[in-house]
């Protein structure tokens, strides 16, 4: 130990180690804990004229967004838009995950294996629109046996219609969306289209050239089975957890009427009964 750089060392050593732990630790104290964000969750939807529109913007609109903005407002969540994408697709985001809400989802047995669904409105109407020009007065589904008609893809109809379509089903093409259906019926492809009554409506109002061309026909497709229209948050999301929590808000909204308020039942709109004559 005659090494007087070797006594200073043992010396300061020492000193260190008789320090209280506070004292030895040169690390500065942890800045407070900031809130916690709040979640952003991303609706996947496509354009369905009158309830989400996109109309060549980047953000759509619509008593849908609304309600869900509404939604997001009570629950304390952010909510995000997708691009216009097509409900085939936002399925599959759905099943993966990738996006966390859908909304206007009809209930099916595969679809509730990927999907909580959260039922908040009543059917949507459904009929069955053909030409103008057209002689035939249409008001039976026996009637319907020598037609050829469209319905839409990955569309869940009304189990009446549903059940219409799988006797038909010789007789049924599938197309991917409402504008190409009325293309196709433009241009005597096929003799009727069974599609939503207000969506379809609105994409025949949206162009100039298919006023006066189509018409409503007086058989009932509403059926008398409830099909409610539903919110759907995807199971293997990450923000699946908040499904109760969306679950309560949303049933909040249905009991003081924003729901009955936002989401107003369309079927006597003037444009629909104009269709109707």
């Amino acid at each position: 130990m005659n090494n007087p750089a070797a006594l200073c060392s043992v010396v300061v050593c020492s000193f260190w180690l008789a320090l209280p732990l506070a004292a030895r630790t040169a690390e500065p104290e942890p800045a407070a804990t900031t809130a916690t964000e709040p979640p952003q969750l991303i609706w996947c939807l496509d354009h369905f004229p009158y309830f989400h529109e996109y109309d060549s913007t980047d953000t759509p609109t619509g008593p849908s967004v609304t309600l869900m903005q509404e939604l997001a407002k009570r629950a304390g969540f952010i909510l995000n838009f997708s691009p216009r994408t097509k409900l085939a697709r936002c399925l599959k985001l759905m099943e993966k995950g990738e996006v966390d809400l859908m909304s206007n989802l009809k209930y099916s047995d595969e679809r509730n294996q990927f999907i909580h669904l959260l039922p908040y409105s009543d059917n949507v109407a459904e009929s069955l629109f053909v030409r103008k020009n057209d002689p035939r007065l249409i008001n039976n589904q026996a009637q319907l046996r020598g037609m050829t008609l469209a319905t839409l893809r990955h569309f869940l109809y009304n189990p009446a219609t549903m059940k219409l379509i799988a006797e038909e089903s010789r007789h049924i093409t599938e197309v991917g969306s409402i504008e190409v259906a009325l293309e196709m019926l433009l241009r005597n492809r096929i003799d009727g289209l069974v599609a939503p009554t207000i969506s379809t409506t609105e994409a025949i109002n949206d162009v100039s050239s298919y006023q006066q061309r189509f018409k409503i026909a007086p058989i009932d497709f509403s059926g008398s089975a409830p099909n409610n229209l539903h919110l759907g948050i995807a199971r293997n999301s990450r923000h699946a957890t908040l499904m109760p929590l969306l679950q309560q808000h949303l049933q909040a909204m249905i009991d003081d009427g924003t729901v009955a308020r936002l989401i107003r039942n369309p079927t006597d709109r003037p444009q629909v009964e104009e269709l109707k004559q």
